[in-house]
């Protein structure tokens, strides 16, 4: 596929803002904040979804996301992956916040399946074993262990390497790491979701094997994103934040282990702990 997307230098953008201080008083500065581009994904010449993402990684996003929430079943599916003809720098430089940018996949019609796409995910009155049902999601099959002084050194691998978030903060990170701890991947976005499917895109475009990876994450991990990472295979998933009861729950039935709380020297197994060696 012919890659039409260069990388996006900032993900932010000055602002003049008055800053109050109770025991200064007020100051004009130049502050800088995340920028936000409303980002929309055509298949087949149908809108599909508008993503309030951060202008990085998009056709990464945009693969994660067409996998993670079933409109096709791999990277292979695309014939086309096209941005439009639209450019991200002017878009930035012209401060249009309601502009929008358009991605078509153009897919084999053959494979397209009927979308379980989760704009919104609910157990609703049903129980787990419902939901996985009714998703299709098959349990996780790796026997990957991985060493607990690992998992105390990915929160500060994932601090020590984001980029925007140290200049001006408002990003969620999800970090790519093999069984060893190395850094192989590193995104960043306003949204949570976002992150975990530039993640995914990356490992469906560079054809990586999930069963010996590990994802961490910043935001709070609940039952939508361990669909996406079950949906990816992957056997562990660790949080340096909260964990949902539902998401453990659904962990526990697809043999993914979940892991939060991962930040200064101690960790939270919420289930499938036989993988982390202690």
């Amino acid at each position: 596929m012919e890659k039409l997307e260069g990388r996006i230098s900032k993900l932010g953008k000055k602002i003049k803002i008055e800053k109050i201080k109770a025991s200064s008083g007020n100051a004009d500065l130049i502050d800088i904040i995340p920028f936000e581009l409303l980002f929309t994904i055509s298949l087949n010449g149908n809108a599909i979804s508008t993503i309030s993402c951060s202008p990085a990684s998009l056709i990464e996003l945009t693969v994660g996301y067409l996998v993670n929430n079933g409109y096709i079943k791999n990277y292979s599916d695309i014939e086309l992956l096209k941005i439009c003809r639209q450019d991200i720098g002017k878009i930035i430089s012209r401060n249009d916040l309601s502009s929008r940018i358009e991605v078509t996949a153009t897919i084999d019609k053959d494979k397209i399946r009927h979308s379980d796409s989760l704009r919104f995910i609910s157990l609703e009155c049903g129980s787990i074993d419902d939901f996985i049902f009714e998703k299709g999601l098959k349990k996780i099959k790796s026997n990957l262990t991985v060493a607990s002084d690992v998992v105390l050194t990915l929160n500060r691998e994932t601090l020590n390497q984001q980029r925007y978030k140290k200049e001006f903060g408002g990003l969620h990170s999800a970090a790519l790491f093999n069984k060893d701890g190395n850094l192989l991947n590193l995104a960043e976005d306003i949204g949570r979701h976002n992150c975990i499917d530039k993640i995914t895109g990356y490992m469906l475009i560079k054809r990586l094997p999930p069963e010996d990876k590990i994802i961490f994450t910043t935001g709070r991990l609940g039952i939508d994103v361990i669909y996406k990472i079950c949906r990816m295979q992957i056997p562990i998933i660790v949080t340096n934040s909260s964990v949902t009861f539902s998401a453990a729950a659904l962990a526990k039935k697809i043999n993914l282990t979940v892991i939060g709380y991962a930040r200064g020297g101690r960790f939270n197994i919420y289930s499938w702990p036989r993988r982390i060696l202690k």
